[in-house]
């Protein structure tokens, strides 16, 4: 989505730049007036806030590369193109990025960047970027100041792989001199929420919980933008996350837990992550079918990488596209339970 200016505005803005500048000695109210169309038109310098301390950036970003998870999505959504971003490793399509940015990526304009076991730097360097947008990520303070030293490096501002969708949003929309644009995005996918709960009765204060279930099990927690977005679709968290949460001292995104352990984050609603045994083998465990939320038809089993992956990315492209994909699981599975 676009927000560009009218023809109306550019034509006023071009009037008022001609005006100040032959109007160098004029009054301290055409200074005030020059001072007010500089900014109108730019939005810069700005200066973010992140975990590390602070970012300024001194103008509008031509070059823009993105890390982690959504960063883009923000991007295409107001109207620009990355030079760089990461290439998808789960569920991408043959591209090798989202299901969601299928229509909005250009090999020709955009380098994909392998950051599986660490950061290309180099190359990352080599696309000459004027900012290096992260907010929704989990690198630690020694590569925020290498990115740092190629380009002003917006980082995540709270703890690892838990800003909300909503921060990450607006943080890319002032990193690019954008905010309005990005408050419209906020407000369109949050009526699109609270429309979605007022469609669906059946999620109201019915506890869910989260998951991956398989070789290894883990609880996404509250911090969690999957969680926090069926929070807002009227879902509240089960007791046993919650508890969970209390021992999470290092704040993570999720927590390991035993098989034995399962039970005590039983829910009315269980969203299950199950592409590493299939549905079929989870729903025939002795462990995870003896579950409440199985037992009762109160769990959304999901193997589909790419719609996984809709689900977990949360970001203003992923959510319309993703939620025709598992609103009709979700409310078979809010209406089945016996909370």
């Amino acid at each position: 989505m676009s927000w560009s200016r009218t023809r109306v505005v550019s034509a006023v803005t071009a009037v008022l730049l001609a005006t100040t500048t032959l109007a160098a000695c004029g009054s301290d109210g055409d200074k005030q007036a020059e001072s007010s169309a500089g900014t109108a038109s730019s939005g810069f310098p700005v200066t973010l806030k992140n975990t590390f301390g602070d970012t300024t950036i001194t103008k509008k970003p031509e070059r823009i590369v993105t890390l982690g998870w959504n960063a883009q999505d923000v991007v295409y959504a107001l109207g620009e193109t990355p030079v760089g971003m990461p290439k998808v490793t789960y569920g991408p399509t043959a591209d090798g990025v989202t299901a969601w940015d299928a229509d909005k990526f250009d090999k020709s304009k955009t380098t994909l960047l392998d950051t599986g076991d660490k950061y290309p730097f180099e190359k990352i360097a080599a696309l000459k970027p004027d900012v290096i947008l992260a907010p929704y990520e989990g690198f630690d303070e020694a590569t925020y100041k290498t990115l740092s030293g190629i380009a002003p490096t917006v980082a995540y501002p709270g703890a690892p792989w838990q800003t909300t969708w909503q921060d990450q949003t607006l943080l890319v929309g002032e990193a690019l001199g954008k905010k309005a644009d990005a408050e419209k995005l906020i407000t369109g996918i949050s009526d699109k929420i609270k429309q979605v709960a007022a469609e669906h009765p059946e999620f109201k204060d019915k506890t869910i919980t989260v998951g991956s279930f398989g070789a290894e099990n883990y609880v996404y927690m509250p911090g969690d933008p999957r969680v926090q977005i069926l929070n807002e679709m009227g879902f509240k968290n089960a007791p046993g996350v919650e508890a969970l949460e209390k021992t999470n001292t290092k704040k993570e995104f999720s927590l390991t837990i035993s098989k034995e352990k399962v039970a005590d984050v039983d829910a009315d609603v269980l969203v299950a992550y199950v592409d590493g045994i299939g549905t079929q083998k989870f729903l025939a465990d002795p462990v995870y079918s003896s579950l409440k939320a199985v037992k009762s038809g109160g769990v959304y089993a999901m193997q589909d990488q790419q719609v996984i992956s809709g689900m977990s990315a949360v970001s203003v492209l992923s959510v319309p596209w993703v939620l025709d994909k598992v609103l009709p699981g979700l409310s078979k599975a809010a209406s089945a339970s016996k909370g």
